[in-house]
C-alpha cells in the first residue's frame, strides 16, 4: 500500500480544526471583500480588489440583501459565485421614481448631462439620490432607481477578512441604517433657491417639498 508522504499527512491534521476557531461571516462582524459584479449581459458594473476592497459591518443593510445571504457562514479566504434576482440585488424598477423636472426650475441646466447626479433634499433634512438619464428641450429626466434595478446580477466574491465588530462599529451601522431609511411619499421639487429669493410655498397634496442641487463629482 502506497504511503503518503508527510506533507499530505500535515496538511491534512491543519486542515478542520482551525476552521472551527477562525470566525465566520454573521450578525455583527466586520465583512471585506473583494468582488466583481456582472450586470445581466455579462459586462461587469463594479469590482472591489483586494487593494481597495469593500468593508461592512454585517445585519445593517449595508450591501444587497441577496449578496448579505451568499455570503453568510462564509470564513476568510472562502470564494463564492451569486446569482441574484431583483428583488434580492438592486430591486424592481419603479417607474414612480422618475423625476421630470422643467430645466427653468434647475440651477445650471444648461450644463446638465445625463449621468450627472442630484441631490434631493426635504424639509427635514433627508437626502435622495437621482442621476440624469436625459435632457430635452425645457425638461431634465432624472431617475431614481438603481442602473442595474430590474435585473438578475452575479457577483464573484473572496472574503478577505472576518471579525467581530466593536461596540463603535454596530452603533455606527446602526445609525447609518437609520439615515437611510426613507418613506416615499409624492415628490414636489424646487431648485436651490437664491438668498433673496421669496420662502417656497407649502407643496399641493401633502407632498415633500425637496431641494435640488448637483451632486460633486469625484475623481474615480
Amino acid at each position: 500500500m502506497a504511503r503518503r508522504s508527510p506533507f499530505a499527512r500535515r496538511n491534512s491534521r491543519r486542515g478542520a480544526p482551525p476552521d472551527r476557531k477562525r470566525p465566520r461571516v454573521g450578525p455583527d462582524t466586520v465583512v471585506t471583500l473583494a468582488y466583481k459584479l456582472y450586470d445581466d449581459a455579462g459586462r461587469v458594473r463594479d469590482a472591489a480588489s483586494r487593494e481597495h476592497p469593500l468593508k461592512f459591518v454585517y445585519g445593517y443593510a449595508q450591501v444587497v440583501p441577496g449578496l448579505e445571504r451568499g455570503i453568510s457562514g462564509a470564513q476568510a479566504g472562502e470564494r463564492r459565485r451569486l446569482s441574484l434576482a431583483p428583488e434580492d440585488a438592486f430591486g424592481e424598477r419603479d417607474p414612480d421614481a422618475v423625476l421630470e423636472i422643467d430645466a427653468a426650475d434647475f440651477p445650471g441646466s444648461e450644463r446638465a448631462e445625463p449621468g450627472d447626479e442630484i441631490v434631493a433634499t426635504a424639509p427635514d433634512g433627508s437626502e435622495c439620490a437621482y442621476r440624469i438619464v436625459a435632457v430635452r428641450d425645457g425638461e431634465i429626466v432624472a431617475d431614481r432607481n438603481h442602473p442595474l434595478a430590474g435585473q438578475r446580477v452575479r457577483f464573484e466574491i473572496e472574503v478577505l477578512s472576518v471579525r467581530p465588530a466593536s461596540e463603535q462599529e454596530i452603533a455606527a451601522a446602526q445609525d447609518d441604517m437609520d439615515e437611510r431609511i426613507v418613506y416615499a411619499n409624492t415628490i414636489v421639487y424646487q431648485s436651490e433657491p437664491d438668498d433673496d429669493a421669496a420662502p417656497a410655498s407649502e407643496p399641493p397634496d401633502g407632498g415633500a417639498l425637496v431641494q435640488l442641487r448637483r451632486k460633486p463629482k469625484t475623481d474615480s
